[in-house]
């Protein structure tokens, strides 16, 4: 089964801002009401507070099919209307690592309750990481994984990898669920020091969600 993620950032513009509590709660409702709707065409479809200047609202979703990815902007669009835009998007595959034993279907690693904050890490690597062979490749990422795996900080920080070769902008989205942002960032750095870090060449955009409760986007 190919399971596809997309992750939509939106900002809601001066219109949006202007309006009365009650005003921007209905326009809060209309996406609920959407999303609430729509769900049965997903696998599943979390949302955030954005963190970052440049958006308010983090929509993070899977599908079996990217039409009913495209269907959700749609609707969404329609939800917000004259009162935001998407501002940026990411597409993905979510496949199992070949570098990791799979234990569980990825389907059912993707129906948990959300944390308290979301991080979308898209990465891509230097040409030459694919010239080195598969098991030194292997070698390398193993111990990639278990310094994260090992720090006193990463229990309750739950990752996904995902890949958009050809899709997007960069190679990997790398999805997080976490409780505890200073941890993560603890994390983060430490993960700085590991030779998988040699081959990284871009990081960018990062966005940080929190999640705000089932009833409220904005």
């Amino acid at each position: 089964m190919t399971i596809y993620m997309y992750v939509l950032a939106y900002k809601m513009n001066g219109k949006f801002w202007a309006l009365t509590d009650k005003e921007k709660e209905n326009v809060n409702s209309n996406i609920i009401h959407f999303i609430n709707n729509y769900r049965k065409n997903l696998i599943s479809i979390k949302y955030y507070k954005s963190i970052r200047h440049d958006n308010d609202i983090l929509i993070w979703s899977a599908s079996d099919t990217p039409i009913n990815l495209e269907g959700l902007k749609e609707g969404i669009n329609s939800a917000i209307g004259i009162y935001g835009k998407s501002e940026y998007s990411m597409f993905s595959l979510y496949e199992h690592s070949p570098y990791v034993n799979a234990t569980n279907s990825l389907e059912d690693t993707l129906k948990t309750e959300p944390k308290k904050y979301f991080v979308v890490y898209p990465m891509s690597k230097d040409r030459e990481w694919y010239l080195i062979n598969y098991e030194e490749r292997k070698k390398i990422l193993a111990g990639h994984i278990g310094t994260a795996r090992s720090d006193k900080e990463s229990p309750g920080i739950i990752s996904y990898t995902t890949y958009s070769f050809g899709l997007g902008d960069q190679e990997f989205v790398v999805l997080y669920e976490l409780d505890d942002l200073a941890a993560w960032s603890h994390v983060t750095e430490k993960l700085r020091e590991v030779m998988a870090r040699k081959w990284i060449i871009n990081e960018a955009p990062i966005f940080v969600g929190i999640y705000n409760g089932d009833k409220l986007v904005i």
